[in-house]
This record gives C-alpha cells, structure tokens and sequence, in this order.
C-alpha cells in the first residue's frame, strides 16, 4: 500500500467519509471533534486543533489498524475510573483533580490518535476502491 498525502476535503466529503466507518468509530470521531470544538472555545488556537484533526501519515495499513483497535491499559483504565467515581461523590483533593485531568487529558490524547487511525484508514479504503 502507497503512503498518503494530507488531502483536503469538503464538508460534504467528510461527512460521507464519516458515515462509511463503523458505529462506534463514529462515534469516537463525533466525540473527538467536540473536544476539539470545546479546545477552541476555551482558548485554545484553532490552528492547533485543525492539525490535530489531519489524516496522519507515514504509516502503512497495519500500523494503523493496531493504533485505531488500541485502547488504554487497564491499570490506567482502573485509575481513571476511581478518580471519575471520587469526583462524582465529590471526595476528590486537589492532587487528584490534577491527576484526573492529566488522565483525561491523555485519554482525549488516545481517542483523538485513534480517530485519526480511522479516518486515515478510510482514505486508503477510498483510494483503493476501483476508478479512484
């Protein structure tokens, strides 16, 4: 399989694309891009959410298919999910606030690669198919 280029797609084309992945990782991508969204309204530059949102490339079918099945480890699955029930009961200190946000951080970090994967595995999908 050839490398691909950063393309540049319409709404519309997006849009299609989005629909022919599976449920869940539209899903994902819908997510991801309203974290993005939620990025620009609190301060941060569009630029650098735009680029977050780019196919990625230099990696082969393969590789993406790993990075878009990965999921977080379980020992940080099970960390988060007792600093997201502390935080609902309202139990939670300052130290693990702090330590909450990093793991959603990275968590949104994780979601965002993986949503990329996909796309990106798309466009080969796309450039693929027969009178493309």
């Amino acid at each position: 399989m050839s490398r691909m280029s950063a393309t540049t797609m319409s709404l519309s084309e997006v849009a299609s694309e989005a629909q022919r992945l599976p449920l869940d990782a539209q899903l994902e991508l819908a997510e991801t891009l309203l974290r993005g969204l939620r990025l620009v309204l609190h301060g941060r530059r569009p630029e650098i959410v735009e680029a977050e949102l780019r196919p990625l490339s230099g990696m082969g079918e393969a590789e993406l298919r790993v990075l878009a099945n990965a999921i977080l480890a379980p020992d940080y699955q099970e960390e988060l999910r007792d600093l997201l029930r502390k935080n609902r009961e309202g139990e939670l200190t300052k130290e693990e606030t702090r330590r909450l946000d990093a793991l959603l951080s990275d968590a949104d970090q994780v979601a965002l690669l993986k949503a990329r994967a996909l796309y990106t595995l798309g466009l080969y999908q796309k450039a693929e198919e027969p009178g493309q």
